[in-house]
């Protein structure tokens, strides 16, 4: 049985589990009782001991579900600061409200003052969660802004990081947003931190996740787009250092009866400059390099979205994001050859240029079923990308001996034109199935992805370009993905709560490199288990322990053969017989107050990277990467927002690894 038909009838087995009689629902329709008219976009909350435990938003026709388990709760519905209703209610079974009928001036209520709000920082199962509309800074701001300030992350240069791990995905609202570099930073910027609700820091992703790359994800929620409305914002922004660069962006958002619309347009343009210096020691010479570059953007992005609610409970949608940019790289690279007796022997002067097409353009079809009013819901994703990069690199490199001479035959120039395609095609489905005792998720996703690079090279040395054939190279590459996935989580009491789960992917990779006639295909199964568990002994203090496995699979620069030169003296070349490293990470959290502590370690194993290997005859460094080494590393990040005054916000943060 293949991987699609294993993943076909998994999902059909667990989609027809029963779908079980939820014991603490509770749910109404508020109206105004003056008018009989629907009481959209109204707060409800759930309150046990003053702490809120559930909290939801009652839609365009005034209707409201929340889920908790048995016990006794305030129920409060308020809207734009005042508060429309309060009452008792005893939780041992499904309540249905029917209508509630409120008053929205409610004059006699005025007197009541709701005071409990969610912590600032709160300590999940399985994330943890940062509260940006309780926090003062978010006035004013943007979503990067609100990033810079989470626990855990760091950003430099306006990249965002998550500390202890190699790289992030963003999501806004569960949806992946597929921007990078200044694109995202642009984006993050149109995005006002007022209408931001909560930031989630997932360092250890659960089973519905992939299991690709260390990777961390970023969850930004936002609040629901108030009906009848339609918003609009511009920003530019200039930076200056070296060289300058700017950058404009434009976001529109609108919604009225069932449709809501969102769209973002951004422009960057300008350059930095760099310099890096290295030291090679041979055995009878010392070669000290020196490359200073400026490296050129100028970008245009695009998103746009539509969403279209048919019913009370089917939603469908379409989102579009692209990028096209043109960046440039001019460098200049110096190397200097000393004897052991530090005299200068050869100086080698390379010039390079790198110009480059990128076009980036994705596509999402979803649709949100909420199944019952119990809570099970499902949700499909259908997306397809494709990206192409035209590249055309010229470099030339000249030898000058120790009085400054021209080295006879030392001068060579060489150009090589690149063309990249990538295509994508995945389908995910998603379900949540509460039951009455434990809350399942499971799903199924199939990714199939090409790319194809060709790489052809032009001698010209002779002042002329002729081609260099020996060098050429077309090569593709396919990998294709199923998994499937199940989790379960279950809260015990109000102070313990667990979560586990299972991720199996196949993988199926082929290389074919048609200028040297050689096929290197690889198919393996990996199993990705996740636990969590959390103790929340009172309001002031959480503990959570989590634990996940990973995989990292080469990316496809790694596998491809073909040789790239930065110089005479230096190539790298992608090795096809590289495998897939795992990783396992296990996370220890504390959060007092505002106060957050995170302890980490994770383990590669066969993990890779490029190894330069040296020929102390030709001078040659020839870089290609393997799977040679196994690392530990340890962390702590310490993170602390001060509030206690109502006009200001402070936070301190503070990160110590070690690796090995």
């Amino acid at each position: 049985m293949n991987g699609k038909s294993v993943i076909l009838a998994l999902l059909l087995l667990l989609s027809g589990i029963g779908s079980y009689a939820q014991t603490f629902l509770i749910q109404g329709t508020v109206i105004n009782s003056a008018n009989e008219a629907a009481v959209g976009f109204a707060e409800t909350i759930l309150l046990q001991n003053d702490s809120v435990v559930k909290s939801a938003m009652t839609d365009e026709n005034g209707y409201f579900s929340l889920l908790a388990q048995a016990g006794n709760y305030t129920l409060f519905i308020r809207q734009f600061g005042d508060t429309l209703y309060i009452r008792d209610y005893v939780l041992s079974q499904n309540i249905d409200l029917g209508t509630v009928k409120v008053a929205v001036e409610a004059k006699m209520l005025q007197e009541i003052t709701v005071t409990a709000k969610k912590k600032l920082v709160e300590q999940k199962t399985d994330r943890l969660v940062f509260n940006v509309e309780n926090s003062i800074s978010a006035i004013g701001g943007t979503a990067l802004d609100m990033l810079k300030i989470t626990p855990r992350l760091s950003m430099r240069n306006e990249k965002v990081t998550m500390i202890g791990k190699s790289g992030i995905r963003i999501m806004i609202d569960d949806r992946i947003v597929r921007l990078s570099g200044n694109s995202l930073a642009n984006y993050l910027k149109s995005i006002d931190a007022n209408n931001i609700k909560s930031i989630e820091i997932i360092a250890n992703p659960p089973a519905k996740y992939e299991a690709e790359g260390n990777m961390g994800i970023i969850n930004i929620r936002l609040k629901q787009t108030a009906p009848d409305s339609w918003s609009a914002s511009v920003m530019s922004s200039y930076k200056q250092s070296e060289y300058g660069k700017g950058s404009v962006n434009g976001r529109f958002t609108y919604k009225k009866n069932k449709i809501t619309v969102s769209s973002n347009v951004g422009y960057t343009n300008g350059s930095d400059g760099a310099t890096e210096t290295n030291i090679v020691y041979y055995p009878k010479q010392t070669f000290y390099n020196e490359n200073s570059g400026r490296y050129f953007a100028n970008a245009i992005s695009g998103k746009f979205g539509i969403d279209y609610k048919f019913t009370k409970n089917l939603t469908i949608g379409l989102q579009y994001s692209g990028i096209y940019s043109e960046p440039e790289s001019k460098s200049k690279n110096t190397g200097i050859l000393t004897n052991p007796l530090g005299q200068l022997t050869e100086t080698i002067k390379t010039n390079l240029n790198n110009a480059v097409k990128n076009n980036y353009n994705t596509f999402n079809f979803h649709t949100i079923y909420n199944i019952d009013s119990a809570g099970k819901k499902l949700t499909l994703d259908v997306d397809y990308f494709n990206y192409w990069k035209n590249n055309n690199q010229t470099y030339a490199t000249t030898g000058y001996d120790n009085e400054g001479i021209t080295v006879p035959n030392s001068f060579s120039s060489l150009n090589n034109t690149g063309k990249q395609i990538v295509e994508n095609y995945s389908a995910k489905i998603d379900i949540e199935h509460p039951l009455q005792w434990i809350k399942l998720n499971y799903g199924g996703k199939l990714s199939r992805s090409t790319t194809n690079n060709s790489l052809e090279y032009y001698n010209l040395s002779s002042g002329s370009p002729v081609p260099d054939n020996e060098n050429n190279n077309k090569f593709i590459y396919k990998e294709n993905t199923q998994a499937i996935y199940i989790s379960a989580s279950k809260s015990f009491n109000k102070k313990w709560s667990a979560q586990s789960g299972l991720r199996m992917e196949n993988t199926q990779t082929e290389g074919n490199s048609l200028t040297i006639n050689r096929i290197n295909e690889n198919n393996y199964l990996r199993i990705f288990p996740t636990a969590y568990i959390a103790f929340t002994p009172d309001d002031n203090n959480s503990f959570s322990l989590n634990y996940g496995k990973r995989i990292s699979r080469p990316r496809f620069s790694f596998l491809n053969p073909f040789r790239t030169y930065a110089s005479t003296y230096s190539y790298s070349e992608g090795n096809p017989f590289l495998q897939p490293s795992s990783r396992h990470n296990v996370e220890f959290g504390y959060t007092f107050k505002n106060l957050n502590i995170s302890l980490y370690y994770s383990k590669a194993i066969d993990d890779y990277g490029f190894v330069t290997l040296v020929d102390t005859a030709s001078l040659v460094q020839a870089s290609s990467p393997l799977n040679y080494y196994t690392s530990d590393n340890y962390g702590v990040n310490v993170n602390c927002i001060f509030n206690k005054l109502k006009w200001i916000e402070t936070t301190f943060s503070g990160n110590l690894s070690y690796s090995k």
